[in-house]
């Protein structure tokens, strides 16, 4: 291929379709922006921008002697970092995961953000409070 039609080509044909390409790749940009936004804010009204002012530390939490945690019923914990939190915590700030509760009625085990047990329906103690 010499100079010349290379020249054409990219002139012509390539930057056809560049135009053509070019908005659609903008629409996705800005659409990836938009959704980091969105998700973002969605984040920070979940969580809460500013720490809690008397934040109590998270304690480790007890293995029975066979080795399996032993969750104390209505206490949130986080089973990937094996740490309990106080009754108004909700996510682990070490993992950021959700934290788990053992209903104090039944004792299964639902997220500590829930209202009430999916299986008994006792409203959750640590959700009273923040109501």
């Amino acid at each position: 291929m010499d100079v010349k039609a290379w020249i054409e080509w990219i002139g012509n044909d390539s930057g056809t379709t560049l135009a053509t390409i070019f908005p659609y790749l903008l629409l996705g940009l800005a659409g990836l922006y938009l959704l980091w936004l969105v998700l973002g804010y969605l984040r920070v009204s979940q969580v809460g921008v500013e720490a809690p002012a008397a934040a109590s530390p998270a304690l480790p939490m007890q293995r029975a002697p066979d080795g399996v945690l032993e969750a104390p019923r209505g206490v949130p914990y986080c089973p990937v970092d094996d740490l309990q939190f106080p009754a108004e915590a909700r996510i682990c700030p070490v993992c950021e995961s959700d934290l788990l509760v053992e209903c104090a009625n039944c004792g299964a085990t639902i997220r500590a953000a829930d209202d009430s047990c999916y299986r008994c329906g006792t409203r959750q103690p640590i959700n009273a409070d923040a109501a």
